[in-house]
């Protein structure tokens, strides 16, 4: 899960319009997973990927559950999503597709 995270910072919680954090520093452990949660989950849907990691789901919801409950989470989650639409507008959708199935291999596939 450790480099999940890493690449979920480099992909998508470092950009001018991050997701700032509940507690105004680093993004926790939750915020990053559900935010990747919800970025994995966009590309799965548009970019046709059959298989998707069990963990990844289980770990989101427990984030929801425990840490950040429905309505914050449902927020994390949607810009997860929208950072997968961000990255079609800016790359174009092939291209984003192609990169999050190479960087991404051990959650997602086809």
């Amino acid at each position: 899960m450790k480099r999940i995270l890493i690449l979920a910072m480099a992909f998508c919680l470092t950009q001018a319009n991050a997701l700032t954090p509940k507690n105004g520093e680093e993004p926790t452990y939750c915020e990053q997973i559900v935010s990747v949660h919800g970025l994995l989950s966009k590309a799965q849907f548009e970019c046709g990927y059959n298989k998707y990691n069990d963990e990844l789901i289980s770990d989101s919801a427990k984030c929801f559950q425990h840490e950040l409950g429905e309505k914050y989470g449902k927020e994390v989650l949607m810009f997860g999503m929208k950072e997968f639409d961000r990255h079609v507008k800016e790359d174009g959708k092939e291209f984003t597709c192609k990169y999050i199935l190479k960087e991404f291999p051990e959650y997602i596939g086809k």
